[in-house]
């Protein structure tokens, strides 16, 4: 874990042989102090170190995704991997690219999403899509030491997400299909039958809970989940699964219980497992390429696994084990927010469940039905209350918010989801053969709907708020604390206030940049010492606004735009103050660019130039220079000010495509050669030029 930690989080790449060797003298001093069980140990503790610097080094050098180096308008041929459906209608399709045209790329990215407004009939899995798309690049992050949104892409293959501009050509008939396209096509029929009984934003949901499907999922439903702390449900992860094989061996070992002459010469509970493991695995393939599903799913095979050889299957070294594999599988997803949720999440609980029985070892079991009933309610209390805590400090530092009323919603949820609406689920599942699914589905929008009311009046009552950004040592303290309380068993688990105490004295202080802009030039915001913003345009982009508002704990938002204090803006030049003084202009028109160098010490040109510096001493912003550094942010600092980039200057891989060429433009085709019907010489957004000072529109 540590390995991976500083190759994907410090930007540490080792060489190839430094695993291997590490491996070699781990092995060798291990032997070494064979009779010695201490000296054994101690030489043992590398041998994970060497593992992780070789999975890490495998995993990227394996990994060669092309990513767009910047916006392009172009015609794209390819095959359709996947394909969803919004709640407004419209299709989003993964696309495997074939080919490109007018202009032909040079580097084109090998998998793309594109989303398609106008109506057509829908693509089969493994048809041909052909039509024109505007593509860029995944973006970076919103503010220095944000979530890197091209960080997950590279290492799922990929390279350009985009929207169609007009339909795709009908498609002839697709030819032969993998393994993974008939799944995929099996995905859409369920999702298909569960939205014909329930053609709303339960059908949507209940489409997430059973195969995956999260495009339909209205924005309003999505927002109230995810601020009463409820959202987690709508991705399969380690409770959907667990809910699974629980209810799977449940029925079958019932099934065996209820004929004596079986229950006598079979073994009822290694036959449970094996039935829930091949559940859990159609449900896993079901639920499609997703890295949550694939931890959830690797962790319930080890723990089923344990029963089938009659080891206990709820314990830490499992755990362990589970997380080792993943870590092994997939180094680079011990950075992800649900790596680290879901298996701080299950530590917890395990190590909780471990103490508890070693402390009810001698309680009598004989209670009575009120007594167990109480004992549930408790449990489900705690099961939320120890999760909650366990997965607090992960979910401020990735997404820079809390919903400390999100136990309440937990406790109340958490029954309905696991004695109602995921056993009606699998049951549906089980009678969609039959065509008498909705006998299950109906029950489950009921459900639904009593989620949704409770989610919808708890969001209102009880809103989350943004906490501000905490640093990576205090992220490490915190789990150094949560790993001492959950897999220590004796006194030395009190070890755990040290790290506990060090990590929050270490939470930095709150203080938020002069201005900051986003990497597109089209956001800027200017923040006062209150946290009132001064923003570029009276209708910013919302999901960049509301990044900062978290990180930096910004007031919100006026109610209507003409709430909104924004720029002074004359002559095309855009203006404002940050609160020590400094003149911040912005314009979007290449001629301007002299007047704003002259007048301004924070010029920002939403065009590339070749220029990157002012001749006055001013700091000059282009889209060529945010290219390279991402969003910027504006810090003082002894002596005086500085532009801190939120992207590190020696580009990792999952950002290499910042210093490759621009794509070609369709303003490249040669003379004569027949124009695209609907398409627009236009240059890229990021610039997509060769020519020395041609702007980006």
């Amino acid at each position: 874990m540590i390995a991976i930690a500083l190759v994907f989080g410090s930007g540490w790449r080792p060489p190839g042989w430094l695993g291997p060797v590490f491996a070699f003298v781990s092995i060798a001093g291990a032997n070494f102090g064979a009779g010695r069980p201490f000296v054994r140990s101690a030489f043992l503790l590398p041998l994970g170190f060497a593992l992780g610097l070789s999975a890490s080094w495998i995993e990227l050098k394996t990994t060669d995704t092309v990513m767009l180096s910047g916006n392009a308008t172009v015609r794209i041929s390819g095959r359709v991997l996947l394909r969803e459906q919004d709640d407004r209608g419209r299709y989003r399709y993964t696309i495997q690219v074939l080919a490109t045209e007018r202009p032909h790329l040079s580097r084109p990215p090998e998998r793309v999403r594109v989303l398609v407004s106008s109506r057509h009939e829908a693509l089969a899995i493994g048809a041909r899509y052909e039509g024109l798309v505007r593509l860029q690049p995944p973006a970076g992050p919103a503010f220095p030491g944000g979530y890197d949104f091209a960080f997950m892409p590279y290492f799922d293959g990929t390279g350009a997400f985009g929207y169609s501009l007009g339909p795709p050509n009908p498609s002839v008939e697709p030819g032969t299909l993998g393994v993974f396209e008939h799944v995929a096509k099996l995905r859409l029929l369920i999702g298909d039958r569960i939205r014909a009984v329930m053609p709303d934003e339960r059908g949507a949901v209940a489409a997430a809970l059973i195969n995956g499907e999260r495009a339909g999922i209205p924005d309003d439903i999505e927002a109230a989940l995810r601020v009463t702390g409820l959202a987690h449900v709508l991705s399969i992860s380690g409770f959907h699964m667990a809910l699974v094989a629980g209810m799977t061996m449940l029925a079958v070992r019932s099934s065996i219980a209820a004929f004596p002459s079986l229950a006598l010469r079979w073994q009822a509970r290694k036959i449970a497992a094996v039935a829930a493991l091949g559940i859990t695995g159609f449900y896993f393939l079901l639920a499609g390429d997703n890295a949550a599903t694939e931890r959830s799913f690797v962790m319930i095979a080890i723990m089923l696994g344990a029963v089938l050889v009659d080891r206990p299957a709820l314990t830490l070294r499992n755990v362990a084990i589970a997380a080792m594999v993943v870590m092994l599988i997939s180094p680079h997803a011990l950075m992800t927010a649900t790596f680290q949720m879901s298996f701080a999440a299950t530590a917890a609980l395990v190590g909780a469940y471990g103490a508890y029985s070693r402390w009810s070892k001698g309680v009598g079991d004989d209670l009575s039905p009120l007594r167990t009933l109480a004992l549930v309610v408790i449990g489900v209390f705690v099961s939320s209350l120890i999760a909650g805590a366990a997965t607090a400090p992960y979910a401020i530092y990735h997404f820079q918010r809390a919903a400390p009323f999100g136990l309440l919603a937990n406790v109340l949820a958490t029954p309905i989801f696991s004695f109602w609406i995921m056993p009606l689920a699998l049951a549906s599942v089980c009678l969609m053969p039959l065509g008498l699914e909705s006998l299950a589905l109906v029950p489950i929008g009921w459900g639904l709907d009593l989620v949704f009311w409770m989610a919808k009046a708890l969001a209102a009552a009880f809103p989350d708020y943004g906490v501000g950004q905490i640093g990576s040592v205090s992220l490490i303290c915190f789990t150094v604390c949560l790993l001492l309380l959950s897999f220590c068993q004796s006194h030395f688990r009190w070890a755990a206030v040290a790290p506990l105490v060090l990590g929050l004295l270490l939470v930095p202080a709150a203080s938020r940049p002069e201005f900051v802009i986003s990497e597109d030039a089209r956001d800027i915001a200017v923040i006062g010492e209150d946290g009132r913003v001064i923003d570029l345009r009276k209708r910013p982009n919302r999901f960049v606004h509301d990044q900062w508002k978290r990180a930096y704990q910004l007031a919100p938002l006026g109610r209507s735009k003409d709430d909104r204090k924004t720029f002074e803006c004359k002559e095309q030049i855009c203006r404002a103050k940050t609160r020590s003084g400094l003149r911040v202009a912005w314009t979007d028109q290449l001629e301007k660019l002299g007047e704003l160098c002259d007048t301004a010490d924070i010029a920002v040109v939403a065009r590339a130039p070749r220029i990157e510096s002012c001749r006055s001493g001013a700091k000059l912003l282009t889209l060529r220079t945010l290219r390279r550094t991402g969003a910027v942010a504006l810090e003082r600092q002894r002596g005086g000010w500085a532009l801190q980039p939120s992207i590190p200057q020696a580009f990792e891989e999952w950002n290499q495509h910042r210093s490759a060429p621009w794509p070609e433009r369709m303003g490249g085709e040669k003379p004569g050669q027949k124009k695209l019907k609907g398409a627009r010489p236009r240059p890229s957004d990021s610039g997509g030029s060769d020519r020395r000072d041609d702007p980006a529109p």
